[in-house]
């Protein structure tokens, strides 16, 4: 009797749940994700997990860039973000293989993240606004935890969250299957994959220009679809080359 294996996909869900859950639980004092007494109660996993500029680079914890992507926020962003990996996930991996997909959907998140800090460090949309009251607070923060230097607020900004891993998985479906039909909950609507990918692509857009609620994040998502679609370009040329 053959066992059956345990899915990529369906392992990254298993561990976002987990991570999630037990962070509720485990809970430590923290300020923009860094330890500081007094400050509010935040999962221990957004203190030592999630990605900033300055954690990641300043302080050089490189694993954030990937542990991010398994922390969630709340429980409507693992909710939504879960959801759709369930949703999209199972045709990519079957299409790509359990280890090209790893490999894409952390590489879709990397490339979130990287993103995120290059758009907020050109000034293109303001996670903090750079006045003297949270540029204090945010060089006390950096001298609290050992930094020496100057730091901008942005670079003290943490994000969290497998949403830009998820929206280069959507755009991986929608390269592979641009004409299928998906119906939304809401709006109650029926539209092409690639119909849905291309909306997904102008709501990032327009959030980022007009430095709208969550820029920081719609940002990450469209570094997630930049990377992917990027990736999945490479792929198909490749795959055309073989029957030339």
């Amino acid at each position: 009797m053959n066992e059956r294996k345990l899915s990529v996909t369906h392992a990254l869900i298993i561990i976002n749940a987990v991570v999630f859950f037990v962070g509720i639980m485990v809970q430590r004092e923290a300020l923009l994700g860094i330890s500081f007494p007094q400050a509010p109660k935040t999962s221990v996993f957004e203190i030592t997990c999630a990605y900033s500029w300055f954690t990641c680079f300043l302080e050089g914890q490189l694993w954030r860039l990937i542990t991010y992507q398994f922390v969630h926020a709340n429980f409507g962003h693992i909710l939504f973000n879960m959801w759709a990996l369930y949703f999209f996930g199972p045709a990519v991996e079957q299409a790509m293989g359990p280890r090209r997909f790893l490999a894409y959907y952390l590489a879709c998140g990397v490339a979130g993240a990287l993103f995120s800090s290059l758009l907020a460090g050109m000034n293109l949309y303001t996670p903090l606004p750079e006045v003297p009251q949270n540029e204090l607070i945010c060089n006390q923060l950096a001298a609290f935890a050992g930094y020496e230097g100057h730091v901008r607020c942005w670079e003290m900004i943490p994000l969290v969250g497998a949403s830009a891993s998820i929206y280069g998985v959507m755009v991986a479906c929608a390269f592979m299957y641009p004409d299928v039909m998906i119906s939304l909950i809401f709006p109650p609507v029926t539209l092409r994959l690639r119909t849905f990918a291309l909306i997904i692509i102008g709501i990032a857009s327009a959030t980022i220009l007009f430095n709208l609620s969550n820029a920081g994040g719609e940002a990450g998502h469209l570094g997630g679809i930049i990377m992917g679609a990027l990736i999945m370009l490479a792929w198909k040329y490749r795959i055309l080359n073989r029957f030339r």
